[in-house]
């Protein structure tokens, strides 16, 4: 009895310094409570939280309201039949990722000439996936150009001009404009884009000849 309350007395030190350092490894480790230091080398990704007013899929990735044209590519030449030049048809053009809207409208406007309109289109129905060339849906409702006359007017920069680049806004109108046929260019361009709750836009240039 006295040789195993001596081995006790021996131990007893020894249990205490282990216990310590098992206290101490637990309050050091990651439990939910305490975190690591930092790996310097960790490369850290960031992700954006959806954008409001934008539909997302189901994995939470943001879905751009878009618009393209099958006739050319964002920032690239107009082809010629759609300008002055050929047969002056309006190019066609697609979009995706509509947002909720009471009417789609387009607007295109001519950058490097005073931002000149040469066409509104308004009373898209929202389900439109987009525009053929040379037409418009049977809801639609165009007013005049800058030159004067009704739907779409061809590019046609002057001679020596340079490179021009036209504009396509296409708006998301949360309320029906109820815009009527005939509506003087610059007026029924600005009802649009100050009723407009969210854009998509493409870019095409046309350079002048001579």
């Amino acid at each position: 009895m006295v040789h195993t309350v001596a081995v006790r007395r021996r131990l007893a030190p020894l249990l205490a310094t282990l216990g310590s350092l098992a206290v101490a490894a637990a309050c050091s480790s990651t439990d939910g409570r305490t975190l690591p230091a930092p790996d310097p080398h960790q490369t850290t990704t960031s992700v954006s939280a959806p954008v409001v007013g934008q539909p997302s899929d189901g994995d939470g990735l943001v879905e751009v309201f878009s618009l393209s044209s099958p006739a050319f590519a964002n920032g690239a030449a107009i082809p010629v039949e759609h300008t002055c030049n050929g047969a002056g048809t309006s190019p066609p053009l697609a979009w995706a990722s509509t947002p909720p809207a009471a009417e789609l409208a387009l607007v295109v406007r001519d950058r490097d000439a005073g931002d000149f309109v040469h066409w509104v289109v308004t009373g898209i129905d929202p389900t439109v996936q987009g525009l053929g060339a040379g037409g418009v849906p049977e809801t639609a409702v165009e007013a005049l150009n800058s030159a004067g006359t009704a739907g779409w007017f061809g590019p046609c920069p002057p001679a020596g001009s340079g490179t021009h680049t036209y504009v396509f806004t296409l708006h998301a109108l949360p309320e029906p404009l109820a815009l009527e046929a005939g509506r003087p260019a610059e007026q029924a361009a600005q009802l649009v884009e100050g009723a407009s709750a969210q854009v998509a836009v493409l870019i095409g240039t046309v350079t002048a000849g001579g």
